[in-house]
């Protein structure tokens, strides 16, 4: 069994696997950021809030849409090949959003940040699967991951720091010179492998599959504004819903029948996929549905700043950046199973903990225990998962995998959003919501108390689905086993 082609040139791949890292890490930074200016967008842009939160919507609802077939593509056309496009697209988006002059050219900029994003994304875990093989992935995957769980972090905190001095702009155009960095580096150090197979595109499978996640994906960020009901005359969201479900399934119908299709049905029957795949959304969807309760907490009923959300989010990432890459490398020996089972129990255990300590009286630095110790669950899933969803896989099918998994990853964190969203809407009276928390006085002090009860059964419900999918990690082999896949260089 030998190495794929460059596996052997270890300083080779250590740049390799450095300048994916720097790619996903300007990709996730920009996911997050927009959450920290929106008040700037309203004065600077003299825009709607409903127009300034599609600034976030529209790259949200893209990328996840494009997710897997920019995987697919991947395969087809080469992953460094759609890297390069993903960066060159994502660059000259993030320089017409630094230089918008109206909301919705701000929101057709972000939009194609989005599909660079989404062309970008997929291909880090393609190349790795192709530079490494399979006893070797997972401390590269861990890098990435650990690259990833920082630059969720970076984005709010940053993205303040970033505004308080230059101005909402800036945190766009700062990405003009990284990316131009990444294409450097792309092009010099990142090799150009494909699988031996020859693929095509499945035109068909591709309408059907975009077309049921847009649904998805809009009823997901859409559904908290329009309270779960009407959006216009007789579409509501549990239409929206509905509509995506049926295109989905349609997909698959579709699917079974190609010969060579978007999202090939084989993926599912490796069961290290299948497994690693649930529990990575599963991870997904409590990191984010917390990070939702977290925010609220702190600027709603704390009064804290952006920028103070950040900063306690600070131990969170950096337990995540520290074990990220530890996971990835007893992955290889080990096998992840056992890592992910204790990766999950303490995010439910830090969840859960946060749930008791957190109090309108809470100081700040009372936060960050529990959330380290998420972080620290955070740190054991990312990697492992990844590397045990692909260990398995014909060099053919990783592309695929890639994409299906990256957007199944972001449903799942869209749909945290959502469960927490609708579970604290029930006990927090929608007025409140508008500006009270933080505020002293009674209206103050009662927004206060009416989320504190209403986010308890939140984290619940969160620490609970992270306990039961612990008990889901034993299914998978306890040791990775390489695979002798062969992938040609298209150039040196």
């Amino acid at each position: 069994m030998s190495a794929p082609p460059f596996a052997r040139r270890s300083s080779a791949t250590g740049v390799s696997v450095a300048t994916l890292c720097l790619t996903a890490f300007v990709v996730m930074v920009d996911t997050t950021i927009v959450q920290v200016m929106v008040p700037d967008l309203i004065g600077d842009l003299g825009a709607g809030l409903d127009q300034v939160l599609w600034v976030f919507n529209g790259f949200v609802l893209v990328y996840a849409t494009l997710l897997i077939t920019a995987g697919r593509m991947g395969g087809i056309r080469g992953p460094r090949r759609l890297l390069l496009e993903g960066l060159v697209l994502f660059t000259v988006a993030s320089l017409a959003c630094g230089l918008a002059g109206s909301v919705t050219q701000l929101i057709i900029a972000r939009v194609l940040q989005g599909a660079g994003g989404a062309m970008i994304v997929p291909q880090s875990l393609t190349l790795i699967a192709m530079l490494f093989p399979g006893n070797r992935r997972g401390a590269a995957l861990g890098a990435v991951s650990a690259t990833m769980a920082l630059a969720a972090i970076v984005g709010p905190v940053g993205g303040g720091l970033i505004i308080a001095g230059w101005g909402w702009r800036w945190a766009f155009l700062v990405n003009v010179p990284i990316c131009l960095l990444a294409l450097a580096l792309t092009l010099r150090h990142v090799p150009d492998l494909r699988p031996d197979r020859r693929q095509v595109l499945d035109r068909g499978g591709v309408v059907l599959a975009s077309a049921g996640l847009v649904a998805i994906t809009y009823g997901l960020v859409e559904g908290p504004r329009h309270a779960w009901g009407a959006v216009a005359g007789p579409v509501t969201i549990p239409v929206v819903f509905a509509a995506g479900l049926a295109l989905l399934l349609a997909f698959l119908w579709w699917e079974r029948r190609h010969a060579d299709p978007l999202m090939p049905l084989a993926l599912f029957r490796h069961r290290s996929f299948t497994v690693a795949g649930l529990l990575a959304c599963v991870q997904f969807t409590v990191m984010l549905g917390l990070m939702l309760v977290v925010t609220l907490h702190v600027q709603g009923v704390l009064g804290g700043s952006a920028i103070d959300t950040g900063l306690v989010y600070l131990p969170m990432a950096a337990m995540a950046g520290v074990l990220s890459p530890l996971a990835g490398w007893l992955t290889d020996r080990v096998g992840g199973g056992l890592i992910i089972m204790g990766g999950l129990m303490a995010m439910a255990a830090g969840v859960g903990w946060f749930a008791l300590v957190a109090a309108p009286s809470t100081a700040l630095s009372h936060l960050a225990p529990p959330l380290a110790l998420v972080g620290a669950g955070v740190g054991l899933v990312m990697a492992p998962a990844s590397a045990e969803a692909i260990k398995e896989l014909p060099a053919g099918l990783v592309p695929a995998a890639s994409g299906v998994l990256n957007t199944g990853r972001q449903l799942a964190g869209m749909l945290g959003v959502a469960l927490v969203g609708a579970i604290i809407q029930i006990g927090v009276p929608l007025q409140a919501a508008a500006g009270l928390g933080g505020r002293a006085g009674p209206q103050g002090e009662a927004y206060a108390s009416a989320f504190i009860a209403a986010e308890r059964p939140a984290l619940t419900v969160l620490a609970a689905l992270a306990l039961c999918a612990a008990f889901g990690a034993p299914l998978l082999r306890s040791r990775s086993r390489a695979r002798g896949d062969r992938f040609t260089p298209m150039s040196p």
